[in-house]
Parts: structure tokens; sequence; C-alpha cells
């Protein structure tokens, strides 16, 4: 009996020692000869990695020392050992990913470019970046994100780079033409979509400021797409100016609530930067070369806007 007893006594000796031996080699011995990542699952503490990785060599190294893994992404060259893995996991040393947010008509696919290489689920990102209040603040940017980062550490991120953006330079020269940065953002906005045509932006962009000095409707036709929820409408017809909506300038007068897309800087800047003139009116050409024909009285623009219509006429575009 005493015999089996130290048999059994030597087998758990043998084990332990046996786990001890694991724990303390799995320090020390290599976890790859690739490069490879860690990603650590902030909600869950779940791990993610290459399906070719041992994770249980660097769980060990961790429990030796009594560690905890912190959320995050963690990518190594492939010559680590399981101590130098598990240190890095421990102490946060995580990996940044870079985000490209376009500028964009439709801000699910900003939420989407953030949810793309990073946790955070695209819905979270949507309904973080969708409100009004938010909407004018997101610069088309590349940014740099810890891959773990939540909806608010985004949204903070953000607003921080807004913020940077509009310096004292920007300030001073939107109250100078006695507008708000979020009220610069959403003429940008209509700005942008009225022309590609960077060239003429700072004209657009005077043109819509005459209309709003003078308390005239913008007029704007990117707003009843906006409104209408079609951008890809070449014509508009008469009952399409009567849509009910805070955005169509038909109706409203001044500068709608919100942008109707997130616009590039560079088109901010043009609404800043203006041209003076006494442009009341504008219409594309007729010779489809995007660029616009500008008027100063009614009865020009309604010439210009007569051979416009004539194009599309000829070219059977009805809608």
């Amino acid at each position: 009996m005493k015999r089996k007893v130290w048999i059994v006594v030597a087998l758990g000796v043998v084990g332990l020692a046996y786990s001890a031996w694991q724990a303390v080699s799995a320090w020390f011995e290599p976890v790859s000869e690739v490069p490879w990542t860690i990603q650590v699952d902030p909600t869950s503490g779940d791990w993610h990695s290459d399906d070719s990785l041992d994770l249980d060599l660097v769980k060990r190294a961790l429990e030796l020392r009594g560690w905890k893994a912190l959320p995050g992404l963690y990518i190594f060259s492939g010559a680590e050992t399981g101590g130098d893995v598990a240190r890095r996991i421990a102490s946060g040393e995580r990996q940044t990913v870079r985000v490209v947010l376009p500028a964009h008509r439709d801000v699910g696919v900003i939420a989407a470019s953030l949810a793309k290489d990073m946790w955070i689920d695209s819905t979270v990102a949507d309904a973080i970046l969708r409100p009004d209040s938010m909407w004018w603040q997101i610069r088309p940017n590349t940014y740099e994100f810890y891959w773990e980062a939540s909806g608010l550490q985004v949204q903070q991120r953000l607003l921080r780079e807004s913020a940077d953006w509009w310096n004292a330079e920007r300030l001073a020269q939107a109250a100078a033409w006695g507008l708000q940065p979020h009220e610069v953002v959403t003429l940008a906005s209509i700005v942008q979509e009225e022309t590609s045509q960077l060239i003429e932006a700072k004209t657009v962009a005077g043109l819509y400021l005459n209309r709003v000095r003078r308390g005239m409707k913008l007029q704007a036709d990117p707003t009843l797409k906006f409104a209408l929820g079609d951008w890809d409408r070449r014509r508009l017809l008469d009952q399409d100016l009567l849509v009910e909506s805070p955005h169509n300038t038909y109706l409203h007068v001044g500068i709608p609530p919100s942008p109707i897309r997130i616009p590039e800087s560079a088109y901010v800047d043009a609404v800043l930067q203006a041209e003076t003139h006494d442009y009341l009116y504008m219409c594309a050409r007729a010779d489809q070369s995007g660029r616009h024909a500008f008027a100063r009285s009614y009865a020009e623009h309604l010439r210009n806007a007569r051979a416009y219509h004539n194009m599309l006429d000829r070219n059977e575009i009805y809608r």
C-alpha cells in the first residue's frame, strides 16, 4: 500500500516538474520563425492569430509571470521568444493601424473604412458618425488608430482633428463671411457636388455667398438630389422642386442645417477663400465639359439654361 502511495506522489511530482519545465521553456522558446500577429479582443479577451501559431506557448509564458494580455493588435517579426511576446502583450506595446477616411456622399462608406481594419463594428461606427453634429466635423484624411479603439475613442480623435484643422486663421476667414464653421462645411459640401472642377470652386462659393448675403434662396440642384435620395438624376423636373426637406434650397432660404456629403478639405478652403464677384446665377455648360456658365442677371442665366436643356433634349436625357 505504501509503495502505491509513493508511486502516486512520485508521479505527481514528475507532473508538476514537467508543468514547471513547460512554463519555463515557453519563456525562452521561439514562438515562430516567420512574421505573425495576435489580436486580443477588448470585449471578450479572445485571441485571434495566424493559424500556424502556437498560442499555448505564449499563454504559458504569461502564466509563468502571472500576467494578463491587454487588448490590441500585436505584430511580431518572428524572432521573438515566448517571454518577449508575453512582455509586450502584458505591457500593451501594441500597433496602430492606418485608416483612410474618404470624402464621400455616404457616411456608411466612411464607417466601413473604419471597420475594415479595426475591431470596431461598422454599425457602431455608422451610429457615431451619422449625427449632423458629428458629420460636419469628419475631416477626410489618413488616420492612425489603435486597432481596439472604441467608438468613443474614434469620435474623440476625429473631433480633435477637426478642432486642430479649424485654426485661428480659418476661424477668422469664416467670421469674415459671417459664417460658423459648420455652415462653411455645409456650403463646401454643396460646392463640391455642384462642381468637380476645383479650379472653379472659389467662383461657385462666391456665387452662393452672394445669394446668402442678399437673402436669396441658394436654389442648388445637389440639395434637391440629396433631399430626393437620388444622386443619379441629370435632369430635375418642376415637381422635384417641391420635395419637403430642410435641405431643399428651392423652398428654404439660407444654408441648409447640415452637409449633404463629407467634402474634401480643399473645398472647405475654397469657401473660406471664395472669389469676390457679382455673379448670382450658374448653369452647367452645354458643351458637357463639367464647367459652368456664370451670369449676373436672370435674363443671361435663362439663355445659358436654355442652351443646356437643348443639349439634354438632343441627347434624350429626360431624368
